[in-house]
């Protein structure tokens, strides 16, 4: 099964709820109860959000959280490889990275260009379409529409 990890969700979750503060700073204790997530694991999240520049974090006693960008500047992709690291629905389907019968099979090359189209399509979702019910049931519409006309290269 391909998903993501519970903390990838779980960013998302404290970022919909950092983008629906604006420019107002959350504390740990702030986004735990607002998100129902227990402190430790808002610290390794905000960790990983920080780490990857989608939230700005502020040390002191008037310190705190809050989102670096606007939600339509985040994409899906950003959070997933901020968590996840980079996306790759295979071995070799990374840059860098051949398994062990590269030289051999016959669909390498597919599953690269099939990882390309994956991640472009992460990079078109904002965090913006994902907190809009409406827009992701409209994207997914057209995603379906546009469907049969996808051929699937080597990019």
């Amino acid at each position: 099964m391909l998903r993501i990890g519970k903390l990838t969700d779980y960013g998302i979750l404290v970022l919909n709820h950092l983008a629906a503060q604006g420019a107002v700073q959350q504390s740990v204790d702030d986004l735990a109860a607002a998100t129902a997530l227990n402190v430790p694991t808002i610290r390794k999240v905000m960790k990983s959000l920080v780490d990857s520049g989608l939230v700005i974090a502020r040390r002191g006693a008037k310190g705190g959280y809050r989102i670096a960008r606007s939600p339509q500047l985040i994409s899906l992709r950003d959070v997933v490889e901020a968590f996840e690291g980079p996306i790759a629905l295979t071995e070799c389907s990374q840059n860098d990275n051949v398994c062990d019968i590269t030289d051999t099979c016959t669909l390498s090359d597919g599953w690269g260009g099939i990882n390309q189209l994956i991640m472009q399509m992460m990079g078109r979702i904002s965090l913006e379409d994902v907190r809009n019910p409406k827009i992701v049931d409209k994207l997914f519409r057209q995603m379906l529409d546009e469907g049969p006309k996808i051929n699937l290269v080597n990019l």
